[in-house]
């Protein structure tokens, strides 16, 4: 391998998925991905060998020449240092306050570069290159899973302030109704809310996705209410960013059948022309952008 690749990986709550992404195009390199389970209430140790066994891998599928690894991380996180500010959330407890890019890079011996960034961050980056979101300058990408994730980009660029940014770029916690717009969009509201009008507890989002294939009235029902609330939070900052293009990822995504027309009418209501899209790439999204963070920094090297 040469110097047309690095190395993406997309850490989760439960799993670490690394691969080669070719630098010219954001793909990821045919045959090159791994996955890895991990146990994230595990010791550190632990922990950090799962992750390093996965990177090893696919170092050692490249052969050699790989400069750079870019990783998406979920947070706290502390991404330009590399420390792991994970805390009261019962995953990756054991690595609070460790430096995860020195762990690394002494379990792998490698004397690259390592670098780190949000995940849904590291979603929309992808996105932005080589997916739904290319050939668009302002996007807004948003993950609808456990929680609800959100970017918004300028060119490639990670916005965190800004006309039509919110705080910090987030909107998780935009005040909406009686708390904040994720008790609303989010795995844990559909099911939450299908047990109470339903006395029916069940295992997870897909469930209800396939009820609502079935035509069931309370998971259609949830589907469009959660549809609606995602267009009510985003109307005003994808207005204000003037954003181009809206790309929506997570797990959630899979159900946009039954969700993403009372969005649509939503944004269609308030004027908004924004147009939608459904990622069709998911993780490989990921692992792309995690790469992103390696190229500018690469170009850079490459000119002198």
């Amino acid at each position: 391998m040469n110097k047309r690749y690095v190395l993406g990986a997309d850490i989760g709550g439960s799993h670490i998925t690394a691969a080669l992404i070719d630098l010219s195009n954001g793909v990821v390199a045919e045959g090159s991905k791994c996955k890895e389970q991990v146990n994230a209430g595990a010791g550190a140790d632990d922990i950090i060998g799962c992750w390093s066994k996965a990177i090893d891998d696919v170092l050692s599928f490249a052969g050699s020449g790989i400069p750079a690894i870019g990783i998406a991380m979920p947070g706290p996180f502390d991404y330009p240092e590399g420390i792991s500010l994970i805390r009261g959330v019962a995953k990756y407890e054991s690595l609070y306050g460790m430096n995860i890019r020195t762990a690394l890079k002494a379990s792998l011996n490698f004397s690259g570069n390592v670098y780190f960034e949000n995940d849904a961050s590291c979603f929309a980056l992808g996105e932005a290159w080589a997916g739904e979101g290319a050939g668009c300058s302002r996007i807004v990408a948003v993950t609808l899973g456990t929680g609800l994730g959100g970017t918004f980009l300028y060119n490639k660029h990670i916005l965190h302030e800004g006309k039509g940014v919110p705080s910090g770029g987030y909107i998780y916690n935009l005040p909406y109704r009686n708390g904040i717009a994720e008790d609303y969009i989010s795995s844990r509201w559909l099911l939450n809310e299908y047990h109470r009008r339903t006395g029916t507890r069940l295992p997870d989002v897909k469930s209800i996705g396939d009820l609502a294939e079935k035509q069931d009235a309370t998971a259609l029902a949830l589907f469009m209410e959660m549809g609606n609330a995602l267009g009510e939070v985003l109307t005003p900052w994808l207005e204000d960013f003037e954003a181009e293009c809206l790309v929506i990822g997570g797990n959630i995504r899979k159900a946009h059948p039954y969700f993403l027309p009372a969005l649509q009418a939503c944004l269609q209501q308030h004027k908004i022309n924004t147009t939608i899209h459904v990622s069709s790439r998911g993780e490989a999204s990921a692992l792309s952008g995690a790469a992103w963070l390696c190229k500018s920094l690469l170009v850079k090297n490459n000119a002198r």
